[in-house]
């Protein structure tokens, strides 16, 4: 003779913390994008009501605060004994990574300002580096927007390539090469590099520049 099935006990949800909070946003935000990031799509992800997001945080600008602080605290910081270019190599190369890892926080990494101590060590690092090269003032500022814009930059053209494939032959190459002589060079010479060498392409006469200014 069977029995029924005994009911089951509900156990209580797992307690709610803010890491919990901001890793399902992280997922939102890497699966839906910027716009699709908000705290009802966080709370289904959790399987919570939108309502207990608040003890947690204030509202979506905090959450998207709260969310770029924790992906750039991630980041390594070089040691500041290194030699300055060997530092924003590293800096630039880390925050190619991260947009690459997360093409949707981009507008955040941009955009945003942060007050956050541990998120704001690589900005303080750019320009600790940039300052050992010699920068200072206005130029200070500008070099370290220049190394976030080509980081950036780069890491979203390398986003489109890898969708369109890697192995794609750039059309520039077949273009008149009487016509266009240095756009056509350049493709040529260029085919077939990887992505982290043509990152390092333009790295070189960025530093060079940067290097410059100290000295002008």
């Amino acid at each position: 003779m069977t029995t029924p099935d005994a009911p089951r006990r509900r156990g209580r949800p797992p307690k709610l913390t803010r890491e919990a909070v901001l890793a399902a946003a992280l997922e939102v935000l890497d699966e839906s994008g910027h716009d699709g990031l908000s705290m009802r799509a966080v709370a289904e992800r959790l399987g919570v009501g939108k309502m207990s997001l608040y003890h947690h945080v204030a509202d979506r600008a905090e959450l998207e605060r709260l969310l770029i602080e924790r992906l750039l605290a991630e980041l390594d910081v070089p040691d500041a004994a290194l030699p300055w270019r060997e530092r924003i190599s590293a800096l630039a190369h880390s925050v190619r990574s991260l947009v690459i890892r997360h093409p949707n926080a981009t507008p955040l990494v941009a955009l945003r300002e942060y007050s956050d101590p541990a998120s704001l060590r690589l900005p303080e690092a750019v320009m600790l580096a940039l300052r050992d090269a010699g920068l200072s003032g206005v130029a200070l500022v500008g070099g370290s927007r220049l190394v976030f814009s080509y980081a950036i930059g780069f890491a979203q053209i390398d986003l489109i390539a890898r969708e369109d494939g890697s192995d794609a032959v750039s059309p520039m190459a077949s273009l008149s090469a009487a016509e266009f002589p240095n756009i056509v060079a350049g493709a040529r010479l260029t085919r077939g590099l990887s992505f982290d060498d043509q990152f390092e392409l333009g790295l070189q006469p960025l530093l060079a520049g940067l290097a410059a200014m100290a000295t002008a």
